[in-house]
């Protein structure tokens, strides 16, 4: 039915209505001589049909001879929808450009994504595929994925994995970061662990080498720990690479004191410029400062991103003054760096006790501790051979 709409809509139709005279013998004689009617309707002295166009000519003298008269309602069809409008030229031009432009566009890129990214920016990643060819604007059919995939690779070597889609207008770079190699460390290199800093053991778990100190010892950093020398039971001498794990309950002490009088920058605009950008395109409006902070919004419709934004480009003028703060925001302030400390100092420790005590813009505190003071220490060995010692 579908198709046989399209038909009658591109050869064009018309609907009559026809009234007096005889009815059925005005559809018998049409049927005689081959005129096609459809949505034929009965009404009140007549009837209402729809025919094409070349047939409604022969009508006329299938009319006569019922004694029926026929009237045209309405006309349908491509070729009145021309004829209609074939005095408003702008409006098909418009149509005509309005098409090619959509026809232009929909084969282009629009959006470029990055995915699967932690440590290496989007903006550089984004930067590298710029200069291989993928920009907005670029024809997507002419993206060689292949070689750009190969010398992106080489232009990104903190990159393991790399890939481009090309998903209709849009281009999808999914990554994965090369993993650093571990450190080398030269297991035949003799060490002692000794104390990081001063405190009481409270586990003490020797891996490699020989145990020197005991469970509730109280040790001074540097004190040895576990000892890289062993004595076998020929009496003769080996060394080793100690190792361990010392638990040992520490103290800390932390201590700041924020002044009321701070230098603060405050930040003003000098002057300002926009920017517009559809694909390769751009209209510069207004001065554009050289060296400016720059705010891109783009134009999203329906969470679909379209290739037009506007950048705002200003410059940031920095002006620094002297302030006198508050006792408040004094004491505020004070707090805020002194437990910003406090996260540097006990990353991955655990604390089992803590005493704060603050006084407007000075505050302390007494912590005590539960960490790992195990720490390797090179051995010095001397090696005398023959009365000389090399």
């Amino acid at each position: 039915m579908l198709i046989l709409r399209l038909f009658r809509f591109i050869r064009g139709y018309v609907a009559f209505s026809a009234s007096q005279g005889f009815p059925e013998r005005f559809v018998n004689l049409c049927r005689r001589f081959g005129i096609p009617l459809w949505n034929l309707k009965s009404r009140e002295g007549g009837l209402t049909a729809c025919t094409d166009c070349a047939s409604y000519k022969k009508i006329r003298s299938v009319a006569r001879r019922s004694g029926m008269k026929t009237r045209i309602v309405s006309k349908h069809g491509l070729g009145f929808l021309v004829n209609r409008y074939n005095r408003r030229i702008g409006l098909a031009a418009g149509a005509i450009i309005g098409i090619a432009v959509l026809i232009i566009l929909s084969s282009r890129i629009w959006l470029i994504e990055v995915a699967g990214n932690n440590t290496v920016p989007s903006e550089k990643i984004i930067s590298v595929f710029e200069q291989l060819g993928v920009t907005q604007g670029a024809p997507a059919e002419r993206i060689k994925v292949d070689e750009i995939e190969k010398e992106a690779s080489k232009l990104l070597p903190e990159l393991s994995w790399l890939n481009i889609n090309i998903d209709g207008c849009s281009a999808f770079i999914e990554v994965r970061e090369a993993s650093l190699a571990p450190e080398t460390v030269e297991e035949d290199t003799p060490c002692n662990v000794v104390a990081a800093r001063d405190g009481t053991i409270v586990e003490l778990r020797p891996f490699r080498g020989t145990q020197e100190q005991k469970i509730g010892s109280a040790v001074l950093k540097g004190d040895l720990l576990i000892s890289g020398m062993n004595e076998n039971r020929d009496l003769s001498v080996s060394f080793c690479r100690a190792e361990g794990y010392v638990v040992a309950r520490t103290e800390h002490k932390i201590e700041f004191r924020q002044a009321q009088s701070v230098m603060a920058f405050t930040v003003g605009e000098k002057n300002k410029g926009y920017i517009i950008r559809f694909l390769i395109f751009e209209i510069p409006i207004g001065k554009i400062p050289q060296n400016g902070f720059a705010e891109e919004k783009r134009l999203c419709i329906n969470g679909v991103t379209l290739p037009l934004s506007i950048t705002c480009v200003s410059e940031k003028i920095l002006k620094e003054e002297k302030i006198t703060l508050s006792e408040e925001k004094t004491a505020m302030l004070a707090k805020h760096e002194f437990f910003g400390l406090c996260v540097d100092e006990f990353r991955g420790l655990k604390t089992e006790k803590a005493e704060i005590k603050q006084n407007g813009g000075q505050i302390s505190g007494m912590f005590t501790c539960l960490e790992n003071i195990a720490e390797q220490q090179p051995m010095e060995i001397e090696e005398e051979m023959g009365g000389k010692t090399e």
